[in-house]
C-alpha cells in the first residue's frame, strides 16, 4: 500500500533534517538553506548527534509531519531510524527522503535521491507543491541491532571484522585526504583485497566469530568479513549476497583465508554465487530473520562504530520492520 502522501495526491507536510557536520555537508550548505527557505511551509532542523534527531523528530510529529526529508549521512540516518523504531514519536511512520549528503552515502544510493542535495530538494518540494514528477515508493526492511550494554539501535548496515576494520583504516588514513564519495571506500577495500589474495595476516587479523542463522546450527569460524544488511546495492554498485531462503535480511561471511579468492570474487560480488564459492571453501550466504554473533570485536552500523561491552552474551540482528523510502 502506497503511504497516504503519495496516494491521496494532497500536499505532505514536509519537515527536513539537517547535520552540518555531515561530509556533503561541509560545503556549499546555504545554497541547500536558499532552496528550504524558498518554501516557507517546509519544516526545517539542524542536527549533530542523536538526541537533538529524537527531539527534532518529537517536534516535527507534533507539527503534523509526514514525509521527512533528512540531509545527512549515513550515521545520521541511522539515528533517525533508530529513532523512528525505537523511540516511536510518530502515531504513523513519515515517508523518508534521503539525500546523498555524507561522506559516502551508501543509503542514499539505494533508497534515495539521487544527484545534488540542492536538485534534489528541488524536486522534492516541486513535486509536493505542484504534483509534477514521478515518485516512486521503495520499502526496505530495517535491521534492529542489540549489543551487550547498549541500546537498540535501526539501521541498514551491519558489519564486523575486515569491514569495521576497513572504516577504522579509511577514517585514519583515506578521509583524511578529502576523498568523498565512493572513490575512498573503493580504494580501501582494493587495499584489503589485496591483502587478503596475499594472506597478509597482519594487516587483516582474522577476527574469531560464532553464528547462528535463524534455526540453523551455529558456525565459528576465523573470520575475514562479516555484514547483515538490507541494503540491495552496496559501496560501487556490489551486491554480495547469493543466499536462497526467505527472509528479510541478507547474511553474508567469508572466512579467513578461504580459498580460490580470485575465482570466487566476481561472482560473489554480483550475487551470483559460483562453483566454488560454498561454505566448503569459506563463503557463507544466507537470508534470514535473526542472526546472533558471539564476536571477538567492534561492530559497525551504518558507519558507526560500536563495541559491545561484553563477549558473553551475543549481538542479535533481527527484522526491525519496514521503512518507506520516496525517490524522484
Amino acid at each position: 500500500m502506497l503511504p497516504d502522501p503519495i496516494k491521496s495526491g494532497r500536499t505532505p507536510h514536509i519537515g527536513v533534517l539537517i547535520n552540518p557536520l555531515s561530509g556533503g555537508n561541509l560545503k556549499g550548505l546555504d545554497s541547500v538553506r536558499s532552496v528550504i527557505d524558498n518554501y516557507p511551509e517546509v519544516m526545517h532542523r539542524d542536527v549533530q548527534n542523536p538526541r537533538e534527531v529524537l527531539d527534532a523528530l518529537v517536534d516535527f510529529a507534533r507539527r503534523g509531519v509526514d514525509l521527512l526529508a533528512v540531509n545527512g549521512g549515513d550515521g545520521t540516518v541511522q539515528a533517525v531510524l533508530t529513532s523512528l523504531f525505537h523511540n516511536r514519536p510518530f502515531r504513523n511512520m513519515p515517508l523518508l527522503a534521503i539525500l546523498q549528503s555524507g561522506t559516502t552515502s551508501m543509503t542514499a544510493r539505494d533508497v534515495g535521491f539521487s544527484g545534488s542535495r540542492v536538485r534534489s530538494l528541488q524536486k522534492l518540494f516541486k513535486w509536493a507543491v505542484t504534483g509534477d514528477g514521478e515518485p516512486r515508493l521503495v520499502q526496505r526492511p530495517v535491521l534492529q541491532v542489540q549489543a551487550p550494554g547498549h541500546q537498540a539501535y535501526y539501521g541498514m548496515f551491519f558489519g564486523a571484522s575486515a569491514i569495521y576494520q576497513g572504516i577504522e583504516y579509511f577514517h585514519r588514513k583515506i578521509n583524511t585526504k578529502g576523498l568523498r564519495g565512493e572513490l575512498g571506500p573503493g580504494i580501501t577495500i582494493l587495499r584489503f583485497l589485496w591483502s587478503a589474495i596475499r594472506q597478509r595476516s597482519g594487516f587483516i587479523p582474522p577476527i574469531p566469530v560464532s553464528v547462528t542463522v535463524d534455526e540453523k546450527p551455529p558456525q565459528s569460524f576465523d573470520s575475514f568479513v562479516v555484514l547483515v544488511s538490507t541494503l540491495e546495492r552496496l559501496f560501487l554498485g556490489i551486491h554480495p549476497y547469493w543466499g536462497l531462503e526467505p527472509g528479510p535480511l541478507h547474511y553474508t561471511a567469508v572466512r579467513a583465508y578461504p580459498r580460490h579468492l580470485l575465482v570466487a570474487l566476481p561472482a560473489l560480488l554480483c550475487g551470483r554465487g559460483s562453483h566454488v564459492g560454498t561454505s566448503e571453501n569459506g563463503y557463507y550466504s544466507h537470508n534470514a530473520h535473526e542472526i546472533e554473533l558471539f564476536l571477538d570485536g567492534g561492530f559497525t552500523l551504518d558507519g558507526q562504530l560500536y563495541t559491545p561491552e561484553s563477549q558473553e552474551k551475543p549481538i542479535v540482528v533481527r527484522y526491525g520492520g519496514m521503512a518507506n523510502f520516496i525517490r524522484i
